[in-house]
């Protein structure tokens, strides 16, 4: 008996927690390995900062070189989450296969077919060269080396920004939780 009311109350809590979460925000489902896989919810005072989360409405041009991204032919709209690691001020560099923000390497430009080889479609950063974040100007990336980014689709200014986003609770707790009950 004693068991029973404990779920309940656990259950009444989760409920009145995910309520008030769920009025006062907006939620997304992770569904890709850029990003750990979880519900991630819209924060209230977004702060557009350096290892922030963001999510952004990808032109739809990218769409082709999304080669597993779920569903991604049924989407009217594709939204991505990515981390900020890039901000004004920032020297990006695309040299050596890799991009080096600030002289750091944060990662490798693999070679996707169909995207140019010598420069990204908004033509900020091309190979062998840098270039300089101004005001309101992000280089965006996801946490794996495969992650489709800024690495292909370029700079993202400020306004393309929908939200900043925060992890609420990643797969394997979501996959604890359901299993409890």
């Amino acid at each position: 008996m004693l068991n029973f009311f404990k779920k309940n109350i656990f259950l009444v809590i989760i409920f009145i927690f995910f309520s008030i979460i769920f009025i006062f925000s907006r939620f997304t489902y992770n569904v890709t390995n850029s990003l750990t896989k979880g519900i991630y919810f819209k924060k209230f005072f977004p702060k557009y900062k350096k290892n922030n989360l963001v999510l952004f409405e990808l032109d739809k041009k990218y769409l082709k070189y999304l080669e597993n991204f779920p569903n991604k032919n049924k989407m009217k709209k594709i939204y991505l989450i990515k981390r900020i690691v890039g901000v004004c001020g920032d020297k990006i560099e695309n040299r050596n296969g890799g991009i080096f923000i600030n002289g750091e390497k944060k990662g490798e430009i693999f070679k996707i077919k169909g995207l140019n080889e010598n420069k990204n479609e908004n033509k900020n950063i091309k190979k062998e060269e840098s270039y300089v974040l101004r005001k309101d100007e992000f280089f965006v990336m996801g946490d794996t080396p495969t992650s489709f980014d800024s690495r292909y689709f370029g700079i993202l200014k400020k306004k393309n920004f929908k939200f900043e986003m925060k992890l609420l609770i990643d797969e394997k707790k979501l996959e604890k939780i359901i299993k409890y009950f």
